[in-house]
């Protein structure tokens, strides 16, 4: 915050509204990305870096006279194709940089935290964002945005012990919403794939008895699961709805201003202050 006040000269006063807006994207936004890169920032430290940006923005020209705000701040921080005027969203920018390092945790890179959390606190196959909260402030952080991965992510089945049977998209459909009557039955839903696929008795993980139409996408079920390539040898890979294995920051903030429910049959809700909910799929 420091730094970003330093930039704060006495000529941004004499520049046009587009200097300052050039100003403040190449100059003063970007002071913060190595550290929105690696840290979840407090709210009030975001607040606070806004206040800076609205002040290079609107000060006016006249120093006798203080500068009145043209525009509301959420539509400034929209993109100019929405009508805003491309100031980046540092909520939302910050939770785009931070995926970044739960694709690498999820895909099991070969990074030494990674190592460490998965050997620490995940070794006993347990779903990481199924399983109660530990470690350290920074992991608790990176691990709450784990329900904005799982929605625009889909997992490649290998042992499936990192991803929930139920809730997570690993075959062609969510089972929670393909299957609703059976899932209705279902006595534990954070269930990982590889504990279902390792159950002798699928009758096991429901309520017994089962309503007729539960019994019928039972055996639906049953017939799906046949045809599921799962290989315990292999870790199971995460990629991204667009196809994509590699994992970019642009794209995903461009996510939250795009409409694409006529894309992908899942809603993502992306908690945020400047914006409101916004419906991203269908």
């Amino acid at each position: 915050m420091d730094r970003m006040e330093r930039r704060l000269n006495a000529c941004s006063s004499f520049l046009s509204y587009s200097g300052r807006l050039e100003m403040i994207n190449s100059a003063i936004t970007p002071i913060a990305t190595y550290t929105m890169c690696t840290i979840k920032l407090p709210a009030g430290v975001i607040d606070n870096m806004d206040r800076i940006r609205k002040q290079c923005l609107w000060r006016g020209n006249d120093r006798s006279k203080k500068g009145g705000n043209l525009a509301a701040w959420p539509l400034v921080l929209k993109p100019k194709l929405k009508g805003g005027l491309g100031l980046l969203n540092l909520r939302l920018q910050n939770d785009a940089l931070l995926l970044k390092q739960l694709h690498k945790f999820y895909n099991r890179s070969d990074v030494p935290w990674v190592k460490l959390v998965w050997f620490k606190y995940y070794g006993n196959a347990k779903v990481p964002h199924a399983s109660k909260e530990v470690g350290s402030f920074w992991w608790k952080d990176i691990l709450r945005l784990s329900v904005l991965y799982r929605d625009i992510a889909k997992c490649q089945i290998g042992d499936g012990s990192t991803v929930l049977f139920w809730d997570d998209l690993w075959s062609s459909e969510i089972l929670a919403l393909k299957f609703p009557c059976l899932y209705s039955f279902v006595r534990n839903t954070r269930l990982s794939v590889k504990n279902v696929m390792d159950t002798e008795d699928l009758d096991t993980l429901f309520v017994l008895p089962l309503s007729e139409q539960a019994f019928v996408q039972l055996q639906s079920l049953q017939l799906d699961l046949l045809n599921i390539p799962y290989n315990e040898e292999q870790v199971d890979k995460w990629s991204f709805m667009w196809g994509a294995h590699d994992y970019s920051s642009r794209k995903v903030y461009a996510l939250a201003f795009k409409n694409l429910s006529t894309l992908l049959p899942f809603t993502w809700l992306w908690k945020s202050k400047c914006i409101p909910r916004i419906k991203f799929f269908g």
